[in-house]
């Protein structure tokens, strides 16, 4: 594995990132689409192997599910064993051996959702088991553990020296979602994601993440309240629901949108001379998200209150590329200095495009 790097994957409108730092191996969501392992599928990007590289003993450390939509889940059956860990078949004939994800952090309503759909069954299922082993030895092994989590305090947590993290949300209302009255359509799980902030130290310099699925503009305001701005604060803020409006405001009738202040002042929490925000998204080319004017104000944030310039506006990343360009994995290394990124393509996603410092040390779509 490669040590203290984080790699946003290119997964269309999905989330996929791989977390490694001081020996650790974390997962925070997946999307892998069907047909991705096929040398002769060019619109899926197979990130499997990379990730298979990474784990040691072919297994990870932690997956961290945000909340239980498609687009946050898909595929994890066809890179994790599902089931009991000594069922898992260490030779198959045919292709890779599956991952053991040692443990599973959700939030309470991934662990006691509303409903299924054939696409979250297998993982959710899978959470179901682990929730039954929970207080028995079983129950903490490797393979079979689970942490259920939802925030209080917000206090910093440690994980092995120089890997922290800390829960700022959901509180036990946003993950109480629901079930819509009969006829209705299913009510959205997006209040319920877990927004995390990692903190990665190398050297003196601690390089902060901030993850939050696809966290809703009531949550964020609720963040901006309750926590203080080292709770917040990020070197590298992965936008909310791909970049989605909705996490900064709220429509009012049928044409009008409203920007929330406190919203996006719960997010408004940059670190370093150079911050950078990533989207894991499509390209900007109409249909949203990725929303164009949810990116003005990740711009904005940026800037720090200068003026948002060409080089404030190379500090908004997007994993499927601006227009004209390839999609690319998005690879930032955590370093005494603080993070650094590379663009890495996913055609050879050995071969460094670019790189430059990114720290001096310091509901629906739309």
């Amino acid at each position: 594995m490669a040590n203290n790097q984080i790699t946003f994957f290119t997964v269309d409108n999905g989330d996929s990132v791989l977390l490694e730092a001081h020996g650790w191996t974390i997962m925070t969501d997946v999307n892998y689409r069907a047909g991705a392992a096929d040398e002769d599928d060019d619109d899926h990007h197979d990130f499997a192997p990379i990730l298979r590289d990474a784990c040691n003993d072919d297994s990870l450390d932690i997956f961290v599910l945000t909340h239980p939509d498609e687009d946050h889940l898909r595929g994890f059956g066809s890179i994790f064993h599902l089931g009991k860990p000594e069922d898992r078949d260490d030779d198959p004939d045919e292709g890779d051996v599956l991952l053991i994800a040692n443990e599973i952090w959700c939030s309470e309503y991934a662990a006691n959702p509303n409903y299924t759909t054939d696409v979250s069954k297998p993982v959710l299922n899978e959470i179901k088991r682990r929730k039954n082993l929970q207080g028995t030895q079983e129950g903490k092994k490797d393979g079979n553990r689970l942490q259920i989590l939802t925030a209080s305090g917000g206090a910093e947590q440690d994980i092995v020296k120089g890997l922290s993290w800390r829960l700022l949300a959901p509180d036990a209302d946003e993950a109480d979602i629901p079930v819509a009255p009969e006829g209705e359509p299913r009510n959205s799980s997006n209040s319920s994601s877990l927004v995390i902030q990692w903190s990665i130290t190398v050297g003196s310099s601690a390089s902060k993440v901030l993850l939050g699925g696809d966290s809703t503009v009531e949550v964020w305001e609720r963040i901006d309240k309750d926590y203080d701005a080292a709770a917040k604060e990020w070197n590298i803020l992965l936008a909310p629901h791909h970049c989605s409006r909705h996490s900064m405001g709220r429509k009012k009738g049928d044409d009008q949108f409203e920007w929330s202040d406190e919203a996006i002042a719960g997010l408004d929490n940059p670190k370093g001379s150079s911050p950078h925000v990533v989207s894991s998204s499509k390209k900007f080319e109409g249909g949203t998200p990725p929303n164009p004017k949810a990116r003005d104000k990740y711009h904005k944030i940026l800037a720090q209150g200068d003026d948002v310039d060409d080089e404030v506006r190379s500090r908004f990343l997007v994993t499927a590329g601006k227009k004209g360009e390839k999609a690319k994995d998005i690879v930032f290394t955590f370093k005494s200095s603080g993070p650094s990124l590379k663009l890495i393509g996913t055609a050879t996603s050995a071969s460094i495009i670019s790189s430059s410092p990114a720290s001096a040390g310091g509901g629906g779509y739309g």
